[in-house]
């Protein structure tokens, strides 16, 4: 019988699309069948009324490995936010900044009532410390949670609940800092050394461009595979194909019988959109709720940053509410988030909502997480291989660097 494809990859987020070019660069047949409508996975751009949605708040860190490996950053037109964070607190806004990067933030970040000038004297010397320590250092590291990591740097009370507290939330999707402390060292690095930024027209470019060199022959959308036997592949419509190997890139809570296995409870969020005739803030940096109770951690404008989000020219604000909120009244979780606001922004209650993404499996847990995956890890069993950032960490770089060592796998398996 004729097979499809040398290599069947279900899934094609940015693992499964990275895997697809490695193994097309290496001369072999691929054959890509996702459930939904395009690319991406969890990294989709919608447009709605004239503004470009991002299906969750995402940045792209350029400093990223594998990202500076496969991606053109040119061709992607990276918008960069400014480092540091505009903190919102009970006495108002005030923004921490690199001065080192940033030499014009020196002085409202020294002034800053978000720390005590140690702190920020601890956090320079945190950032030179991680600056000379390798990526493989940083995941050879015993495990801690974030919270003792930061209490064992020293750092106080104060800036923990003003700064890393809200702003390590907005990228782990906890609010306890259980994460493991390797994630945090190699996240402050990479922030440390490039930049946070969104291509000009939206995150979804970045598979779209992983995704240039595959054909309409070698991608199948809105089939949902419901099996795997040996070399077969069963879909939801009742179409089998057939390969030499197969390479499943779901979500770990996706992965299909007889592998499926036990998973840590994912971490989730819910996604704002409002527009907006008046910027709620004119710097192009992340807004941090500070509040204890709040409903809202972070805050961007993503116009701001880049105007290819707005075609009319309004303001778009994007808001990250942790947790899945999806059981909630819409209503009601709206006004919520408004009557929050408003102690800063008055305008807010003019606000105009847009649309809500509540994202159930945004994150993988990362209490403990690594940075490599062998070849046991990515081969399930003589025709079967995973990848998935859930095998290392949840980053957008070990997504893609699970599918490249997965490619590499296979490829020499097959010789």
């Amino acid at each position: 019988m004729e097979k499809d494809a040398q290599v069947i990859i279900i899934g094609a987020g940015l693992a499964g699309l990275t895997a697809a070019k490695v193994l097309k660069a290496a001369g072999k047949s691929v054959l890509l069948i996702e459930a939904s409508d395009a690319v991406g996975g969890r990294v989709r751009t919608d447009e709605v009324n004239g503004f470009l949605l991002d299906r969750g708040f995402q940045v792209l860190l350029t400093a990223y490995p594998e990202t500076k490996r496969f991606l053109n950053y040119s061709k992607l037109d990276l918008c960069r936010f400014d480092p540091g964070a505009l903190i919102l607190n009970t006495a108002g806004a005030t923004s921490i900044g690199d001065p080192v990067r940033r030499p014009s933030s020196l002085i409202s970040t020294l002034l800053s009532s978000a720390g005590t000038l140690t702190d920020k004297l601890r956090m320079l010397r945190l950032k030179l410390k991680l600056g000379r320590k390798t990526i493989e250092e940083i995941f050879a590291e015993q495990e801690i949670t974030t919270i003792a990591y930061l209490q064992k740097e020293g750092f106080s009370p104060t800036i923990i609940s003003q700064f890393f507290k809200p702003f390590m939330t907005g990228i782990f999707l906890e609010g306890q800092l259980s994460t493991s402390s390797r994630m945090f060292e190699f996240v402050f690095k990479m922030f440390g050394e490039g930049d946070a930024a969104i291509p000009a027209k939206g995150m979804g470019m970045i598979p779209l461009q992983l995704a240039e060199g595959l054909t309409s022959d070698e991608m199948i959308f809105n089939e949902k595979v419901d099996a795997i036997d040996g070399n077969r592949v069963k879909t939801a419509s009742g179409v089998v194909y057939t390969a030499d190997y197969i390479l499943m890139a779901t979500s770990q809570a996706s992965i299909l019988p007889p592998f499926g296995q036990a998973t840590a409870v994912p971490h989730s969020v819910t996604n704002m959109y409002f527009s907006a005739k008046k910027k709620p803030f004119e710097m192009p940096l992340i807004a941090l709720n500070t509040l204890p109770g709040k409903l809202v951690n972070n805050i961007a404008v993503m116009d701001r940053i880049s105007p290819c989000y707005s075609k009319s020219g309004d303001a778009l604000i994007s808001l990250s509410l942790i947790g899945n909120h999806a059981t909630e009244n819409e209503d009601e979780l709206r006004a919520s988030v408004i009557t929050e606001l408003k102690f800063w922004y008055p305008d807010a209650i003019h606000w105009t909502h847009l649309k809500t993404y509540h994202i159930a499996y945004a994150l993988p847990n990362d209490d403990s997480v690594c940075n490599e995956a062998n070849d046991e890890v990515l081969r399930l069993n003589a025709q079967c291989f995973v990848c998935g950032d859930y095998l290392m960490n949840g980053s957008i770089n070990a997504a893609m660097k699970s599918g490249r060592l997965a490619a590499e796998a296979i490829i020499k398996t097959m010789g």
